[in-house]
C-alpha cells in the first residue's frame, strides 16, 4: 500500500495532529523524568486520544491491523513502553 505514518492526521482541538506528531510527544514524555503513576497516565491519554480519532477497535484483528499498519503500529509501540516503563 506505501502508506507512511506522516499521511495519517488526527484531529487535535483545532489543529491537525499527525502520527509523526505523536511519536514526537511520545518521545518527549519517554525522556522526561516522572513519577511511574504519572507516566502511565500521559501515555493512557495519548492512546485513549488515538483510540477516539483512529476508531481503534477494542479488539483488534489482524484485518484491522493491515488496513491501519502505521496506526496500529504506534499504537502497540505506545502500549508496549506503558507495560515496560510503568
Amino acid at each position: 500500500m506505501g502508506e507512511t505514518i506522516a499521511h495519517f492526521q488526527i484531529e487535535r482541538g483545532s489543529c491537525t495532529m499527525s502520527l509523526n506528531s505523536i511519536l514526537t510527544e511520545f518521545k518527549q514524555l519517554k525522556s522526561e523524568t516522572m513519577p511511574v503513576d504519572m507516566l502511565d497516565e500521559k501515555y493512557a491519554e495519548l492512546m485513549i486520544e488515538m483510540e477516539q480519532t483512529y476508531k481503534i477497535p477494542d479488539v483488534i484483528t489482524n484485518e484491522w491491523e493491515e488496513k491501519n499498519k502505521p496506526v496500529s503500529t504506534v499504537y502497540r509501540l505506545i502500549a508496549s513502553s506503558r507495560l515496560m516503563d510503568t
